[in-house]
């Protein structure tokens, strides 16, 4: 299989190794899978109870935006190729091939691939998801990563044919997301993709969904790969309470408990009950302006807020100190493209005083920030950015909201602060390109600055990995210096498990398609 130099750069994870620590001091140590799995081969049968905080309120999986969409999405859904820790695996394509100018991508699809439907998965599958993604009437948030693609030929139901603009140095991985995914045209004309029945051909089914409450996944009989799933089944929960999410894998409700609050990680794997994984980062934080309405288009008023801010302080406050304080751009000083040094240290509150003047507010103004009323560790997040922004004469109000309202407000441009977050993707393309380039799907405020999007356009047709790591670290210090965001920190995750729940093997890049061998020692 002939696959892009440098394919597989974005998606490079951080060290996996056992130990390290946080700006703080504080130790992550590192786990991302079982030093002394079970002797023998998996147990099929059982079902996981798996318990996250908030449900997805969009599971079609091309105009997903919610992490929780993810997780339960690369269950149901498959795409053309995979990436595990960086590396493009088989999928739903068995092979593929890149002619010699890499204009051409050409893929073999494997013959015993069927959706949920029972449906075999074709070729015109494949043509018709990748064009329901580029349609502008589908809002799919990361449409723009996609523009290089300028046709899908099909010359026979087992070979997809990809046509492009120019080289894509990013577009294996960005195949190999959960955003990619092919989907049962049947389906989504008859039902569309976010009720109660899925148009996909992961090792999993949808089996019955009561919003907000539960969704339960059956095992997919006719997966391709031998033998997997070895579950049942999935039965996810949701609830947004802290305390109630650490008590339920302490009793023994739940089997898996998807990264619980940092206030409680210390105890949970100290329990002698549990196992615990995790340690790396995968969800960026940041404090979001709008920069379509005054002040925040003043490039003076945002360079003074991200001089105003303490990151470290945000962290240790908001996440119990567990991860990295980011004092540069969007993406941690170990990921590919990005920054190495620091852009902000310590707050600078004299000179954002002074900038603020500058931009002709020198006694400061009244902001408000919103935040989901459901996330305890952004609301405390916004709670010390408000304090710290009052040092220079901004008085926000932190306005809490439902996660829905807010979705609805950010989409339409209604606020003023944000206090959100980005999970990193595969590659950088994916996050630049949906977050910060025009027409973004997730472009909040439709920030634009050319410079920033010639960077990065031009990264992506850059098929050298230094060369394509230097540009983005060029399109980071803009970003840092003149964007739309305030990078705050990047938290460190952690899931916690019951001891008979065995085969994870965590990738932070983040993908969460390893819960297809996770089997039950009972």
């Amino acid at each position: 299989m002939a696959v892009l130099a440098g394919c597989s750069g974005g998606g490079a994870p951080p060290s996996t190794d056992n130990g390290g620590t946080t700006n703080d001091g504080l130790s992550t140590n590192v786990r991302l899978e079982d030093e002394n799995p079970p002797a023998g081969q998996p147990k099929s049968g059982g079902r996981l109870n798996i318990m996250i905080r908030l449900d997805a309120t969009e599971l079609d999986p091309h105009r997903m935006s919610e992490t929780s969409a993810f997780v339960i999405n690369e269950q149901i859904y498959e795409s053309l190729v995979q990436s595990y820790r960086g590396e493009i695996k088989p999928a739903i394509a068995e092979s593929w091939e890149q002619s010699p100018d890499g204009l051409t991508l050409t893929f073999k699809l494997r013959d015993n691939a069927f959706f949920h439907s029972g449906r075999k998965v074709t070729a015109e599958d494949v043509k018709y998801s990748i064009e329901r993604i580029k349609d502008p009437a589908t809002r799919a948030p990361r449409a723009r990563s996609y523009e290089s693609i300028t046709s899908v030929a099909t010359p026979d139901e087992h070979t997809a044919v990809f046509t492009l603009s120019s080289p894509n140095a990013a577009i294996l991985t960005l195949l190999s997301t959960a955003a990619s995914s092919i989907v049962d045209r049947t389906v989504v004309e008859s039902a569309g993709l976010n009720g109660s029945v899925d148009g996909g051909s992961g090792p999993f089914k949808m089996a019955a969904r009561v919003t907000g409450q539960a969704i339960k996944l059956d095992k997919h009989d006719r997966y391709w790969e031998p033998g997997v799933p070895y579950l049942d089944g999935l039965d996810f929960t949701f609830n947004p309470d802290d305390n109630a999410r650490a008590a339920a894998i302490r009793s023994g409700t739940v089997d898996f408990l998807w990264r619980p609050a940092p206030e409680f990680i210390d105890a949970l794997k100290a329990d002698e009950a549990l196992k615990w994984y995790g340690g790396s980062g995968s969800l960026s934080l940041h404090l979001r302006l709008n920069t379509s309405k005054a002040p925040y288009d003043n490039v003076k008023v945002r360079q003074a807020i991200f001089l105003a801010l303490d990151r470290q302080e945000i962290l240790n406050v908001a996440n119990s100190g567990y991860g990295t304080a980011l004092n540069a751009g969007y993406l941690p000083p170990d990921r590919f493209g990005a920054l190495t040094q620091p852009v902000y240290g310590t707050a600078d509150i004299e000179k954002a005083k002074a900038l603020l003047a500058e931009a002709g507010h020198p006694d400061g103004f009244e902001a408000t920030l919103m935040v989901i009323a459901t996330s305890a560790f952004q609301v405390r997040s916004a709670e010390v950015e408000q304090q710290q922004l009052a040092k220079i004469g901004i008085k926000v109000t932190i306005e809490s909201v439902e996660a829905s309202i807010a979705d609805t407000k950010t989409k339409s441009g209604e606020f003023d602060m944000y206090q959100s977050g980005f999970g990193l993707t595969y590659d950088p393309d994916e996050r630049f390109s949906a977050s910060f380039l025009k027409g973004g799907g997730l472009n909040y405020g439709n920030w634009h600055d050319a410079e920033y999007e010639a960077l990065v356009v031009q990264a992506r047709s850059e098929l050298d990995r230094e060369k394509r790591a230097a540009l983005y670290q060029q399109a980071e210090t803009i970003l840092a210096d003149r964007g739309p965001v305030a990078m705050t920190f990047l938290n460190a995750d952690f899931d916690v498990v019951k001891k008979d729940v065995q085969g994870y093997k965590g990738d932070p890049t983040p993908t969460y398609r390893f819960y297809r061998h996770l089997w039950l020692d009972r």
